[in-house]
């Protein structure tokens, strides 16, 4: 179901960025519920090489750089990933750690490619993954911008 899921999401995102002009995007998955390992597999076959001979398309979206967000009952999952073309262009740790800032969360994992962290819930804190979500979709898009990176 994970693999499903972010093989057919990889084909919106490269749809979306062909037509936008988009070289990031960010989004989030249902299926791995806040799974860091389940996200890293999703977002694997986001990226995965689209094969033509199939009849559905899955994948291809791996020239595209992207943040993706899991929610699940105890943690928000974020996975970043900055293909290699563009890390001249964007740290990838840095663009998670300052969208992972804004509800205190931590990264987990950090390579130039690939990058991923958590939030916990905090329920003292009003902190809980749906919530958070879209805000911090919100702050990782307007880093890109900041950048140079995402249309206005």
């Amino acid at each position: 179901k994970v693999v499903k899921e972010g093989g057919k999401r990889g084909v919106e995102i490269e749809g979306a960025a062909d037509m936008g002009g988009l070289q990031f995007f960010c989004t989030s998955v249902d299926e791995p519920e806040g799974d860091l390992d389940l996200l890293l597999e999703s977002v694997k076959a986001m990226n995965a090489k689209s094969d033509p001979t199939e009849e559905e398309r899955k994948g291809g979206s791996g020239h595209i750089g992207k943040m993706i967000f899991s929610a699940g009952v105890d943690q928000l999952a974020v996975a970043a990933y900055v293909p290699e073309e563009k890390q001249g262009d964007l740290v990838c740790e840095e663009w998670l750690k300052t969208v992972l800032a804004l509800f205190g969360g931590e990264v987990t994992a950090s390579a130039k490619d690939v990058c991923t962290g958590v939030v916990k819930t905090n329920s003292d804190k009003g902190i809980f993954p749906l919530k958070i979500r879209e805000p911090m979709i919100l702050e990782a898009n307007n880093f890109l911008r900041k950048k140079g990176l995402f249309p206005e």
